[in-house]
């Protein structure tokens, strides 16, 4: 149905010409006055539409679940890199090792070394007890040894035997230097061919003549010795061995022996020194005392 309505100028306050609308409504069976009711209620029902607010709540909550995340995964790896790796030897046992930066250790019987897995990260720590021989790679930045006193080798590419057990301390150097250092006292540099000692509270700092220069038996698997007191010699087989070495009838320090003997048993080696001297020896039922005459 169709309805044309005129509006009156004086109702709406206009000068302009009336304006005809043209409305057309379906089919119902609702009355006017229900049908612009349920007009009037659904715009009151929008008015009443509570406006949505924003809140950076939300924002922190997942700032705060992000920074939770990067402290976790902070803290674990810290645990990671701070993990220990020990490498350590029996009595009457030597061992070969390589380090993470190429460095090579040598463990005598009897010793431990410990690292972190973040060894070359900020720096190359160790820590040891015991004997053993290193030959560090250089140009990777200082290498640090330091044993259950606190003291302390410091290098950054050489070779040298570092025996630390007890009360006992001593550093050997055959290539390159490094300094020694000791809660309390005077650090000292030690160049090749030089060799400290910790004695009565204090470093000693020595020259090795090139005699008393050979590198460990355990290292190269056989003695080396350049007119050396058999006293020495004896001295450094039984050390080697766990025997005991006795003489009668003549003085070991004045007599030398030069030679090299393959480290194989300590009757072996013994031999060659008695046939060597023109000594004999005799040997208790356990093997372990050595008389030489």
């Amino acid at each position: 149905m169709k309805r044309n309505s005129n509006i009156d100028k004086n109702d709406t306050g206009f000068n302009e010409n009336p304006v005809e609308f043209n409305i057309s409504v379906p089919p119902s069976n609702r009355s006017k006055e229900q049908a612009w009711d349920m007009l009037m209620q659904a715009i009151d029902n929008q008015q009443q539409e509570p406006a949505k607010v924003v809140t950076m709540q939300s924002r922190y909550t997942w700032m705060l679940v992000a920074a939770s995340v990067i402290i976790v995964m902070v803290i674990s790896s810290l645990f990671v890199l701070n993990t220990e790796y020990r490498i350590e030897t029996q009595q009457a046992q030597t061992l070969e090792y390589n380090l993470p930066d190429g460095s090579l250790v040598i463990l005598n019987s009897n010793t431990w070394i410990t690292y972190k897995r973040s060894y070359g990260w900020f720096g190359r720590n160790i820590r040891m007890e015991g004997e053993a021989y290193f030959k560090v790679k250089g140009g990777k930045g200082k290498f640090v040894i330091t044993d259950t006193q606190n003291q302390q080798v410091m290098v950054t590419g050489t070779e040298f035997n570092l025996l630390s057990r007890g009360n006992t301390f001593e550093v050997k150097c055959f290539e390159g230097a490094v300094k020694v250092s000791s809660s309390g006292l005077q650090p000292v540099t030690v160049q090749k061919g030089e060799s400290v000692v910790k004695r009565d509270g204090a470093l000693i700092h020595s020259k090795q003549s090139d005699k008393e220069l050979t590198k460990p038996v355990w290292v190269t698997h056989e003695f080396s010795f350049t007119d050396q007191p058999l006293s020495k010699v004896f001295e450094q087989v039984s050390d080697f061995y766990q025997v005991e070495i006795k003489t009668e009838g003549f003085e070991p320090e004045n007599r030398y022996f030069t030679g090299t003997i393959p480290a194989g048993n300590a009757a072996e080696v013994l031999d060659v020194i008695a046939i060597s001297m023109g000594l004999t020896y005799t040997v208790n039922t356990d093997s372990t005392v050595f008389t030489f005459r």
